[in-house]
């Protein structure tokens, strides 16, 4: 956590002065839309735009890893509680075993 922490606060360092260094303004075209800003903001913009892409593109994956998990995990659940049954009653049952062949001899 602490590593996240430390590499977003560099990441935020290295783009201040990126835009420090980079004032000029430049014009962006896309499609029927046109604006113009600094150099700097619009790569800015542009890098946060690539990593919601990115992070978005992974969620489906997170999903479908998250709803596995959970079914293996009620299957372990349920079959340690068959198997915790079924050895509480076999482990009775050589209990009982046990103290009669002692109270035979």
């Amino acid at each position: 956590m602490r590593f996240g922490l430390i590499f977003s606060l560099l990441l935020a360092i290295l783009a201040v002065i990126f835009a420090l260094q980079n004032p000029q303004s430049m014009d962006v075209n896309l499609l029927f839309f046109q604006t113009r800003g600094s150099t700097a903001l619009i790569l800015i913009l542009t890098f946060g735009f690539g990593v919601l892409v990115g992070l978005l593109s992974s969620v489906p994956g997170r999903l479908r890893t998250r709803r596995k998990l959970k079914e293996l995990q009620k299957k372990q659940s349920d079959a340690g509680a068959s198997s915790t049954a079924s050895s509480s009653s076999s482990g009775t049952s050589k209990k009982n075993r046990g103290s009669r062949s002692s109270t035979a001899s």
